[in-house]
């Protein structure tokens, strides 16, 4: 027959065993939108006013759950957010001189002694991290070699795209970051949503418009 003080030991020894798997098992992870790791902003023009930045194309384009129909028009929705965000920084912000794809190409051509990857295809997913501290190589080393080549101060990087709602009612959203070239740090951040448009043309059409503070929405 079991005694109080051997029943208060095993009671004992199970809350410890207890304790110490629960500390051992694995956490549920959630997925989560590294959209909300961006704040809504519109793109500072006025700071950049007088001054030429690099303008890279979108690195990549989500889908939400809704709108996976989509998928299928990847790339080209990839392309045409990246020539509809170029005409209206072109179109509403015009004091600054916007070095886009071609121009960083016509760059590089004219150096064919400078060996550095092209910054427009590079990966540039990690700058939707919670906190990004720097931008490191070969991003950075890429963006100052091309900065240097054309006189840019900054570097406009459009991160990604996502298209969301439902059909008849898309939304686009832009997340994008200026990088100071000198010192491989971010100089802004932020985030634009467009309004629910009848199509995925629409709704990067409207994203792309309400990107900058003067944009015709």
């Amino acid at each position: 027959m079991m005694t109080n003080k051997c029943r208060q030991y095993v009671t004992l020894v199970s809350l410890v065993s207890l304790v110490a798997c629960s500390r051992h098992a694995p956490e549920r992870l959630t997925p989560t939108d590294p959209f909300v790791n961006v704040e809504v902003s519109q793109i500072p023009v006025a700071s950049l006013a007088g001054s030429s930045a690099l303008l890279l194309p979108f690195g990549s384009v989500v889908f939400g759950d809704s709108v996976t129909s989509l998928t299928a028009q990847r790339a080209d929705l990839l392309d045409r957010a990246t020539a509809l965000l170029d005409s209206v920084l072109r179109r509403d912000a015009g004091t600054v001189t916007w070095q886009n794809q071609d121009s960083i190409r016509r760059a590089l051509r004219r150096a064919p002694g400078i060996s550095v990857p092209d910054p427009s295809r590079l990966p540039t997913g990690f700058l939707l991290a919670k906190r990004v501290e720097a931008v490191p190589d070969p991003l950075w080393s890429s963006i100052r070699t091309v900065a240097a080549l054309t006189g840019a101060r900054m570097a406009f990087v459009p991160v990604a795209v996502k298209l969301d709602g439902r059909e008849g009612a898309v939304t686009a959203t832009f997340a994008m970051v200026l990088i100071d070239v000198r010192l491989g740090q971010l100089a802004w951040r932020g985030r634009v949503t467009g309004r629910p448009s009848a199509s995925a043309e629409a709704a990067l059409v409207s994203a792309a418009a309400a990107s900058v503070p003067t944009g015709i929405r």
